[in-house]
C-alpha cells in the first residue's frame, strides 16, 4: 500500500512538472511569433528610417505612431504581455546596421516564482 502511495505520489508529481513544461513551451512560441512580426515590421522600413537610427528604441521621446511599428510595443497574446524593444548598431565598413529585436515577458514558475524571460532576434539591414 506504501509503494502504491508512493508510485501515486510520483506520477502527480510528474503531471505537474508536464504542465508547467506545455506552459512554458507554449509562451516562447508566442513570444516567438511576437518578435518575428517586429522584425519583419523593422526589416521593412527604408534604411534612414527614424526607427532605425543608432540607439535603443523605442525611446521615451519616440513617435511611433505613424502605423509602421505598434505605438504601446506590448503585445497581448494569451494571459501573457509581451514587451519588444530593439537596439540598432552600425557596421560603417560595409553598410550594415545590426538589429536586435527583444522579447520580454514574466512567466510564474511554481517553484521559482515569477520570472522574466528574454528571446532575441538578431537581423542585419544593408542600404
Amino acid at each position: 500500500m506504501a509503494v502504491m502511495a508512493f508510485g501515486l505520489l510520483g506520477f502527480m508529481f510528474m503531471q505537474g512538472q508536464a504542465a508547467q513544461g506545455r506552459t512554458a513551451g507554449r509562451e516562447m512560441g508566442r513570444a516567438t511569433v511576437v518578435a518575428q512580426n517586429y522584425n519583419e515590421t523593422l526589416r521593412a522600413l527604408k534604411y534612414n528610417n527614424s526607427l532605425l537610427s543608432i540607439g535603443s528604441h523605442p525611446s521615451a521621446s519616440e513617435d511611433t505612431s505613424d502605423g509602421t511599428v505598434d505605438s504601446k510595443l506590448s503585445t497581448k497574446y494569451g494571459n501573457f504581455i509581451y514587451d519588444t524593444t530593439w537596439t540598432v548598431t552600425n557596421n560603417k565598413t560595409n553598410n550594415l546596421k545590426t538589429i536586435v529585436v527583444n522579447t520580454k515577458w514574466q512567466l510564474k514558475d511554481n517553484q521559482l516564482g515569477i520570472q522574466t524571460k528574454n528571446l532575441n532576434f538578431t537581423l542585419l539591414k544593408s542600404k
